[in-house]
C-alpha cells in the first residue's frame, strides 16, 4: 500500500535550497539568496488541496482536454465538461515513491490502466537535480498502450516579490494559441501588442493571461528588481498564467490572495498533441537558473 503521508525532501547546495514533496512530485519551495522564488503556502498541509496545483507535476495531460476526447478515453469532468490537468485523479493528487541520491531526488509512480480515464499502465519518473545555481527537472515515462502524455510543473514564480506587477517576462515567440469559452485551444494567432514578450515586458501592462505561446528558442526569462530566472527546455511551447483567481492561503512573500506571481509551464504544442507509443520513452526536461542582478 502506497503511503498517504506527505514526504518533504530537501536538496541544498551553496546556491539554492529546494524543498520537494511526494504528493504530485511537487516543487514546494526554491530559496535563492535567502529569498523565496515561488508562491507557496506557509502551511504545508495546503498542498493536499486538490484544486491547488502550485508546484505540482500535472498530467497525464497538462492543460485542458474535452472529456469526450476519444472513445478510448473516459476523462473526468472537473472544469465545465473539460478535463483540467489530468482530472481530479490526475498525477497532481497521487503520491510518488521517493529516492534521494546526493544532489537529486527521483520520484516514481505507476499510473494504472484507465486511471483518471487514460489508457495504459504508465510508469513515470520525475527527477529533480541541483547543479550549481540551476534546478533541472527531467520527465521520463513508458506505457504499454498508446496514450496521450504531456507533463510539466505548475509552479508560480514570484522571485522575491509580493505582486506579479513587479515582474518582467521575456519569451522569444511570434504566436500564441487562442482559446474558446471553455479555454480549450482553438487556433494559432499573431501576438497582440500587449503580449509581445520578445523583450522584457512588465506584467502590469499585459492584463490577465491564460494562454500558450509557441517558443522560437526554447527559453523563457523572468526578472524582478533583484533577481532573474532563466528557463531552458526542449518543449516547444509555454503556458503562461497570471495568478488572477483567488487562492485563500498565505504565501511566504505575500498576504494577497491573487496576483502574487506567474505560472510558467513549459509543455508541448496544445494544437499538436502526440501519443506516447508502445516502445517509446517520453523524455523531456526543464531547467531553472537563478542569478542576482
Amino acid at each position: 500500500m502506497k503511503s498517504r503521508i506527505n514526504q518533504f525532501i530537501t536538496l541544498e547546495n551553496q546556491f539554492l535550497k529546494v524543498e520537494l514533496c511526494s504528493l504530485g512530485a511537487s516543487l514546494y519551495r526554491i530559496i535563492f539568496n535567502n529569498k523565496d522564488m515561488l508562491v507557496a503556502s506557509i502551511n504545508k498541509e495546503d498542498i493536499k488541496l486538490n484544486n491547488y496545483y502550485f508546484g505540482k507535476t500535472i498530467g497525464r495531460v497538462c492543460g485542458r482536454l474535452p472529456i469526450n476526447y476519444s472513445k478510448e478515453y473516459k476523462l473526468e469532468d472537473n472544469d465545465n465538461s473539460v478535463s483540467l490537468h489530468g482530472g481530479f485523479n490526475g498525477l497532481s493528487n497521487q503520491y510518488f515513491d521517493v529516492e534521494k541520491q546526493d544532489n537529486k531526488v527521483i520520484f516514481s509512480y505507476l499510473s494504472k490502466d484507465n486511471e483518471a480515464g487514460y489508457p495504459g499502465n504508465l510508469l513515470i519518473k520525475v527527477i529533480y537535480e541541483l547543479i550549481d545555481n540551476t534546478l533541472r527537472v527531467n520527465y521520463l515515462a513508458t506505457c504499454d498502450k498508446p496514450c496521450l502524455l504531456a507533463l510539466t510543473n505548475h509552479s508560480y514564480f514570484s522571485l522575491g516579490e509580493d505582486d506579479k506587477d513587479n515582474l518582467y517576462l521575456k519569451i522569444k515567440t511570434d504566436k500564441y494559441i487562442e482559446v474558446d469559452d471553455r479555454l480549450l485551444p482553438v487556433r494559432y494567432q499573431p501576438l497582440p501588442k500587449r503580449w509581445d514578450f520578445n523583450d522584457y515586458k512588465c506584467l502590469k501592462e499585459c492584463g490577465d493571461i491564460d494562454n500558450s505561446f509557441i517558443l522560437l528558442d526554447n527559453e523563457v526569462s523572468l526578472k524582478s528588481k533583484k533577481y532573474q530566472m532563466d528557463i531552458k527546455t526542449d518543449y516547444k511551447a509555454v503556458q503562461i498564467f497570471t495568478d488572477h483567481f483567488p487562492f485563500d492561503f498565505i504565501s511566504f512573500n505575500s498576504k494577497n490572495n491573487k496576483y502574487r506571481g506567474l505560472a510558467i509551464e513549459p509543455q508541448g504544442d496544445q494544437l499538436n498533441r502526440k501519443e506516447l507509443l508502445i516502445g517509446q520513452t517520453y523524455n523531456h526536461y526543464i531547467s531553472y537558473t537563478f542569478k542576482k542582478l
